[in-house]
C-alpha cells in the first residue's frame, strides 16, 4: 500500500488539503503481546485487557478525511420545476418537459431510488436499541438428601447490553449509510438527464439532415424531369435519363436514412424516460447557440460544486469513518446482566427458602477484539478514498478534453456557416439554370449535387458533435453551463 506522508498539498478542488493521506494498520498485534497477561489470572485479566483490547487502535494513523474535493452532502441537482405531463393527452413534448418526466418515471432511477430503502432498513435495524432479545429460563427439581426430596424452582430473566456507545453509532453508520444511497440515486438521475439531454438535440438535428435530404430529392427530381423531356426531344441521350435516376434514388436514399435515424431516437427517448404510450409526442423546441467553452478554471470549480459523482464519494469516506468508528466499539466486551429468583424447599421441617440473585456475566476481551471488523472497515476506507482520488482525476481529465472538443466543434461549425450553407440554395438553382442552358451536363451536375450533399452532411456532423459534446460538458460539470439568466455574448 502507498504510503503518504502528512502534510502533503493537494490544492482544492482537484488538490487535497494538508493530512488527508497515508494510512497505517495498527490491528496486527503479535500473539505474545495480546496474551502477556495470562500468567497474571483471569481476574487481571480482564480489568488490564479492556483497555488497550477495547480502544480505538487508529490513534496514530492518519485517515481519509472526508470533503477534499466536494462538500459531504448530498447534491441538489439541476431539474426544471414542474409536474410531469399527461402521456394520454401531451400532443407535443419540450426539453423541460421531457426533463421532468424523466426525472419521475425513468425506470432507472426508479430502480435507483428503490436500493434506498435497502439502507432505510438498516436505519430501522440500527434504532433498536439492545444488541439482542432478552431470555428467560425457568428451572425445577428436587433435592435429595437421605431419601427425603425437597422441590426446587428457579427463573431468571437476562438482557445482553452494550456499554461502549455502539447503538449510537450504529445509527449514525446506517444514516450516512443511507445518505450514500441518495447521492447514489443523484448520480443516475444526473446521467438520465444528460440522455435525455443529448437525444434531444439528436433528434432536432436529425429533422434538420431530414430537411435537407428532402431539399436534394427535389433538386434531382427537378434535374430527373429536364433530363426525360431531353430524352424525349432526342437532345440528349438516353444514359443521361439513367444517370439522373441514380442521383434520384441516392438523395432518396439519404431520405430513408435520416427517417430512420429519427425514429430510433425518439424510441430511445421514449425508453430512457419511461414513457408508457406506443409513440413519443412530436419534441418541439428551437436549438440553442453555438458557443465557445466556459473557462476551464470556472468549469472546475461547477464540477466541485454541483457534480454528484463528487458528492457520492466524499460521502463514501464519511460512510466508511462512520463504519470504523463502529467496528472499533464493536471490540468492547457486550457483558449480560439478570436477575434470577428460586425457591428452595428443604427435605426436612426447615422452612421453605426464597433466593434472589443479581447476576452479571462480563467476556473477557482477550484472543477477540474484533480485528477482522476493524480491518476491514479500515481497508474499506482505504478503498473509498482512492476511489474518490480516482473519480475526481478521471472527470477532471474528462471535462478538460471535453472543453477542447467543445471548441474545436465551434470552429467546424463556423467553417461550414461561413463558406457553405449560406450559399446552399444559390448553388442548387445555379447549378439547375446551368444545366438547362447546356453549359453543364448531367455528370457535372452529378458530381457537383455530391459535393454539395457531402458539405451539407457534415455541417450537420459537426453540428450533432457540438450539441453532444456540450450535453457531455454540462454533464461533467453537474449543472448549466449557460444559465438562462445568463446574457448571450
Amino acid at each position: 500500500m502507498d504510503h503518504e506522508q502528512p502534510g502533503a498539498q493537494r490544492r482544492c478542488p482537484w488538490q487535497r488539503l494538508p493530512g488527508t493521506g497515508g494510512y497505517h494498520s495498527a490491528l496486527r498485534t503479535p500473539f505474545a503481546a495480546r496474551t502477556r497477561n495470562v500468567a497474571l489470572g483471569l481476574a487481571l485479566v480482564a480489568g488490564s485487557s479492556l483497555t488497550p483490547g477495547c480502544a480505538s487502535t487508529h490513534a496514530s494513523s492518519t485517515l481519509p478525511e472526508p470533503g477534499i474535493y466536494a462538500p459531504p452532502e448530498v447534491a441538489q441537482l439541476y431539474i426544471p420545476s414542474g409536474t410531469p405531463v399527461d402521456p394520454s393527452g401531451a400532443s407535443e413534448l419540450s426539453l423541460d418537459q421531457l426533463l421532468v418526466f424523466a426525472d419521475a418515471n425513468s425506470p432507472a432511477i426508479q430502480t435507483a431510488r428503490a436500493r434506498v430503502g435497502l439502507a432505510e432498513a438498516g436505519v430501522v435495524g440500527a434504532e433498536i436499541v439492545f444488541p439482542a432479545n432478552p431470555q428467560l429460563s425457568f428451572g425445577a427439581g428436587g433435592r435429595t438428601i437421605e431419601g427425603a426430596t425437597g422441590f426446587e424452582f428457579e427463573v431468571a430473566v437476562q438482557q445482553r447490553i452494550e456499554i461502549a456507545g455502539e447503538p449510537g453509532l450504529r445509527l449514525d453508520a446506517a444514516e450516512d449509510q443511507q445518505r450514500l444511497s441518495e447521492a447514489a440515486v443523484n448520480e443516475v438521475r444526473w446521467s438520465v438527464h444528460v440522455e435525455v439531454h443529448r437525444l434531444f438535440v439528436d433528434i432536432l438535428l436529425v429533422r434538420e439532415r431530414l430537411e435537407q435530404a428532402e431539399r436534394f430529392v427535389a433538386f434531382a427530381q427537378s434535374m430527373r424531369d429536364i433530363a426525360a423531356r431531353q430524352v424525349e426531344a432526342g437532345e440528349s441521350s438516353p444514359l443521361i435519363l439513367l444517370v439522373a435516376d441514380a442521383d434520384l434514388a441516392q438523395t432518396r436514399e439519404a431520405v430513408i436514412e435520416a427517417r430512420q435515424a429519427g425514429e430510433s431516437l425518439e424510441a430511445r427517448l421514449a425508453a430512457v424516460i419511461g414513457w408508457p404510450e406506443a409513440t413519443l409526442p412530436d419534441v418541439q423546441s428551437s436549438l440553442p447557440e453555438v458557443r465557445q467553452a466556459p473557462d476551464v478554471n470556472s468549469l472546475l470549480a461547477l464540477m466541485a460544486e454541483h457534480h454528484p459523482s463528487l458528492r457520492t464519494r466524499e460521502l463514501a469516506v464519511v460512510a466508511g469513518g462512520s463504519r470504523l468508528a463502529l467496528e472499533d466499539r464493536e471490540a468492547w466486551p457486550e457483558p449480560t446482566v439478570g436477575l434470577s429468583y428460586g425457591r428452595e424447599a428443604a427435605p426436612g421441617p426447615e422452612a421453605e427458602a426464597d433466593v434472589w440473585l443479581f447476576n452479571l456475566t462480563f467476556p473477557i476481551p482477550l484472543w477477540r477484539t474484533n480485528q477482522d471488523g476493524r480491518a476491514r472497515a479500515e481497508a474499506e476506507l482505504v478503498v473509498a478514498d482512492r476511489e474518490r482520488e480516482a473519480t475526481a482525476t478521471r472527470l477532471r481529465g474528462d471535462l478538460l478534453q471535453a472543453a477542447i472538443a467543445l471548441n474545436a466543434a465551434v470552429d467546424r461549425v463556423a467553417l461550414y456557416e461561413t463558406g457553405v450553407v449560406p450559399q446552399l440554395e444559390e448553388n442548387l438553382v445555379l447549378l439547375q439554370r446551368a444545366y438547362e442552358l447546356g453549359e453543364v451536363d448531367v455528370h457535372q451536375v452529378s458530381q457537383t449535387r455530391e459535393r454539395l450533399l457531402t458539405a451539407t452532411g457534415q455541417y450537420i456532423d459537426a453540428r450533432i458533435t457540438y450539441h453532444e459534446t456540450a450535453a457531455t460538458l454540462e454533464g461533467l460539470v453537474g449543472t448549466e453551463l449557460w444559465p438562462a439568466q445568463e446574457v448571450s455574448p
